[in-house]
């Protein structure tokens, strides 16, 4: 089998020893010798729709023939406003604004900047703190790791993060809860000083980080009464819980919570082109629009991302995906907890709709001197099953289980068979 490492040339974006895919449909990834693999996370959580879906290769196509770039500050473009239109039906009436950017990660930083905008119009220039749950993960540009609750993530930046606003992680000060419950941030909030707090990040449920474990809904709706006593603003990362991926469009839907600032990433085109955006509350910037600062980058709302992203949202509609990552979703969950029964390696799994994380069982000490997950998920790889390490410490330690949402029930059947295959064979080895 051919690696990445056996390519001409530095692939300095690409782990050392992958397979090189030749080609990928449906919740099938093949290498070049043909061997297919189970895509069993949708490659980081992205792949919404699964590979090669017709209708968005044709609307791809069909843009491209038509105009593949023109920058907002010199050009509209029709699929670009329909696109705007759609995002906004499906976020409700709690937004007004979409900001389009190329990545999750710059979605988080559009949010902040936001935030401190926001403020600053108000003359309320004293608010330097963002209060974000430990652990957590929002991106990997500066700017997002500096409000991620993520050690290994956020290593080297010291430099940089210490001299911007002040970020204080949240924590559970109960040993056994994975994220922090509603004392801990009313403590953060009157410890930081209500008037001093700009925003509030949060994930409604975690990927990277905390291995799909949920932020609750009572939490939720107290950060929310938090923010509207204190003027800070509620900040939503939605970029992997989004379109559908957790039974619903968003995943802090079942909450009620309305968010002054929600990031949108992965599930926005499916993987089918780098693409982000913030969707921006009334509340925020009354009077003033996203396009009164300097937001975006060259690349931010091309035509041909927001073609794509518009086909990639009619199909998740048309479809009615949320409604199928619950049905699936509760099959793939129950098999999960069965598998998970008969391995020693796995706690019972936690998740929603079609993002699921298996706990893996390891000793704290064994744990310090290497996490099992990243070793698992390579296990199965050798099986033809990708699957997604998370986990930030110990406690959280998971392997995400998270496939496309059109995946269909003989290829449910195989990534369940390779990933008990996997542990059996992982399981005899450690």
């Amino acid at each position: 089998m051919s690696t990445a490492q056996d390519l001409a040339g530095p692939a300095p974006v690409t782990a050392r020893g992958v397979p090189i895919a030749a080609k990928a449909r449906g919740a099938r990834v093949y290498d070049e010798r043909g061997r297919d693999y189970i895509d069993g996370s949708s490659g980081p959580i992205c792949v919404n729709l699964g590979h090669g879906v017709p209708e968005v290769l044709d609307a791809m196509r069909a843009q491209a023939e038509l105009v593949t770039f023109a920058h907002r500050s010199q050009f509209g473009t029709r699929c670009t406003e329909d696109l705007t239109r759609e995002v906004l039906a499906v976020a409700g009436a709690d937004h007004r604004e979409v900001v389009y950017v190329n990545s999750g990660s710059e979605a988080i930083e559009t949010a902040l900047r936001l935030a401190f905008h926001h403020h600053a119009q108000r003359g309320d220039t004293d608010r330097a703190v963002v209060l974000t749950q430990f652990p957590s993960y929002h991106g990997m540009t500066a700017g997002a790791l500096g409000v991620s609750g993520h050690p290994g993530r956020r290593a080297g930046l010291a430099p940089l993060h210490d001299h911007s606003a002040a970020t204080v992680p949240v924590k559970a000060l109960d040993p056994a809860a994975l994220l922090p419950g509603v004392a801990e941030w009313e403590d953060a909030f009157r410890e930081a000083g209500p008037e001093r707090v700009a925003a509030v990040v949060v994930e409604p449920i975690g990927g990277a980080s905390t291995g799909a474990a949920a932020t609750s809904p009572e939490v939720l709706r107290r950060l929310r009464e938090l923010c509207d006593e204190s003027g800070a603003l509620l900040v939503l990362d939605e970029v992997l819980a989004s379109f559908g991926r957790t039974g619903d469009w968003f995943g802090h839907q079942p909450s009620g919570v309305r968010a002054d600032l929600v990031a949108i990433g992965k599930g926005l085109s499916s993987g089918y082109t780098p693409i982000g955006a913030c969707l921006v509350g009334a509340p925020v910037l009354p009077g003033r629009t996203a396009a009164d600062f300097a937001f975006g980058h060259t690349m931010s709302g091309n035509p041909l991302s927001t073609a794509t992203a518009l086909a990639v949202l009619r199909y998740t509609r048309d479809h009615d995906l949320p409604a199928r990552a619950r049905r699936v979703g509760e099959e793939l969950g129950t098999r999960l907890a069965g598998l998970a029964d008969r391995s020693p390696l796995l706690g019972m799994p936690r998740g929603r709709g079609l993002l699921w994380g298996l706990p893996v069982e390891q000793e704290a000490a064994a744990y310090a001197a290497g996490p099992l997950a990243p070793r698992l998920c390579l296990a199965a790889r050798d099986h033809g099953l990708v699957v997604y390490p998370a986990g930030v410490a110990h406690a959280t330690q998971a392997v995400l289980v998270a496939p496309p949402l059109t995946i269909t029930g003989d290829e449910l059947d195989e990534l369940l068979h390779r990933l008990e295959r996997t542990l059996r064979d992982f399981g005899s080895a450690v």
